[in-house]
């Protein structure tokens, strides 16, 4: 069993750190755009690794280059998305105005891609139904999310860049 523990937990360190950085570099990137580059493309680096390490490796699914690159380009547009959405939720206070697109976007993004990676085989009506439903779902978020923006700015002095880069000695 241990043999299998250990390997299983480097999995989910290697997933969620992945997509920790993911999301610190998308919400971040424009304070400091080689930085957060840095960060965005090494959690990418990570998260997709996960995902072929977990597929092909552990799970032992046949890797043909096909699979393996449809599963590295859903992986990485899954972290993005679920980047775009954790990173705005934690940061609105820095980029309000930003993150009022992230999050929409993020939503949208995550859940095709989550659809595709898990081969959901949607029939014409259901695809339409999915495709109206999350444009709907993302834009309903980007209004909601662009009144709180405007609202926070209208109502604060604070510049944007939040507490994360008011230096405090």
């Amino acid at each position: 069993m241990l043999k299998k523990l250990i390997p299983m937990y480097i999995i989910y360190v290697i997933y969620f750190l992945g997509i920790g950085m993911v999301s610190s570099g998308i919400v971040l990137m424009p304070f400091n755009y080689v930085r957060y580059s840095i960060i965005l493309s090494t959690g990418l680096i990570l998260f997709s690794s996960g995902s072929y390490i977990n597929e092909f490796i552990i799970d032992k699914k046949e890797a043909s280059l096909g699979k393996v690159i449809r599963l590295i380009i859903v992986s990485l547009t899954l972290a993005i998305g679920i980047g775009m959405i954790s990173g705005g939720i934690s940061h609105f206070k820095e980029s309000p105005v930003y993150v009022s697109y992230l999050i929409p976007l993020g939503i949208v993004i995550s859940f095709i891609s989550y659809t595709i990676k898990n081969g959901y085989a949607l029939n014409k009506k259901e695809r339409m139904i999915f495709i109206t439903g999350i444009l709907t779902v993302g834009l309903v978020a980007h209004v909601g999310l662009s009144t709180m923006a405007n609202n926070y700015l209208a109502n604060t002095d604070a510049p944007q860049g939040g507490d994360v880069f008011m230096k405090k000695h």
